[in-house]
């Protein structure tokens, strides 16, 4: 029996391939999941697509209406703009407490930041985006906050489809490995500044993926513009 053919490789093939479907765009935000159609494409039963399905449904990737089917989740921009905040405190919490790596990690994110470059410059860059992902995680995963880390990948599952439109752009492959490259640095120094500077200037170029601001952050910056602003009464 192949992997294909079991149970449990049928649900893992079917739920990996729609994934990459999703974050690559060949299913977009509010198409429907044509089971029968996917089932053939991806060269299996109804029964491992409908778990993949659900698999996807639960990481918000797709949403699940009774009695019409599965959607590719169409976010709105307010939605956006929460991912966004939350990615940036609850990283940011991750990379305070992250335990300095070893030599082996130091090399592995070496290696993948070194197959990403080759990614990049290739044809189809696809696959760079399971590769910037590894990257990041490998980092994450050397923080004690496990259940900080499980929102944190939760919320990677979510703004993924945004972050593979932001690398589809050549000069947004490129500014990643050098932000990768620059970190790697710091975590080589145990700079814990450096690291979390690097992060933030990094997060900053991918938020153009998620570009709205929160009302908050709108109103704030007004309040502190007039605030600012001189008057323009006579004395």
């Amino acid at each position: 029996m192949t992997e294909r053919t079991r149970p449990d490789g049928a649900m893992d093939m079917a739920l990996r391939r729609l994934h990459e479907m999703i974050v690559a765009g060949a299913l977009l935000p509010g198409e429907q999941i044509r089971q029968q159609e996917v089932a053939e494409q991806l060269g299996v039963s109804r029964v491992p697509l409908r778990e993949a399905l659900n698999v996807l449904a639960r990481q918000g990737l797709l949403v699940h209406r009774p009695h019409q089917g599965y959607f590719v989740a169409k976010r709105l921009p307010l939605e956006l703009a929460q991912v966004r905040r939350m990615l940036h405190l609850l990283e940011s919490e991750l990379m305070r407490s992250i335990e300095w790596p070893d030599k082996a990690t130091l090399e592995e994110l070496e290696s993948l930041n070194a197959r990403m470059m080759e990614c990049a410059h290739a044809n189809d860059w696809t696959p760079l985006l399971a590769l910037n992902r590894r990257f990041h995680f490998i980092v994450f995963e050397l923080s004690p906050y496990k259940l900080i880390l499980d929102q944190v990948t939760r919320l990677w599952d979510i703004a993924e489809p945004n972050i593979a439109r932001k690398l589809s752009l050549s000069e947004a492959r490129e500014r990643t490995l050098q932000d990768h490259a620059e970190l790697l640095d710091a975590l080589r120094r145990r700079d814990r500044a450096a690291c979390l500077r690097v992060m933030n200037d990094h997060r900053s170029g991918q938020s153009a993926a998620l570009p709205y601001e929160l009302p908050t952050e709108t109103a704030d910056a007004a309040q502190e513009g007039r605030a600012e602003r001189p008057s323009l009464k006579a004395g």
